[in-house]
């Protein structure tokens, strides 16, 4: 994930959730809400903001209300593609060109 405002500001985690108004990821640092964010899944590309970003264990839990989801051809990102869109109905969709 990386700040949009400061690209210089990135770091790697995991997806623990998914729902109705976006992702949920621990990540090693702390993003501060309101954070314009582009979270990179394989070849496709989310964009949202923090939402709340709560320490927990070593990690931060991060919330990402996501609004516009750029979804990539790969197999994973097509496979990964029916969850996004049941979990996330109202977000903006933009498909990959093949």
């Amino acid at each position: 994930m990386t700040a949009l405002e400061g690209p210089d500001f990135s770091a790697s985690g995991q997806v623990v959730d998914i729902s109705q108004s976006g992702i949920g990821v621990y990540l090693p640092l702390q993003f501060m809400p309101g954070t314009v964010v582009r979270l990179t899944i394989d070849d496709s590309v989310l964009y949202g903001f923090v939402a709340h970003s709560t320490p927990e264990r070593s990690y931060f839990r991060t919330g990402i209300e996501i609004v516009q989801v750029l979804i990539g051809g790969s197999d994973f990102s097509q496979s990964l593609k029916p969850a996004l869109k049941e979990a996330m109905p109202d977000v903006e969709w933009i498909e990959a060109l093949p």
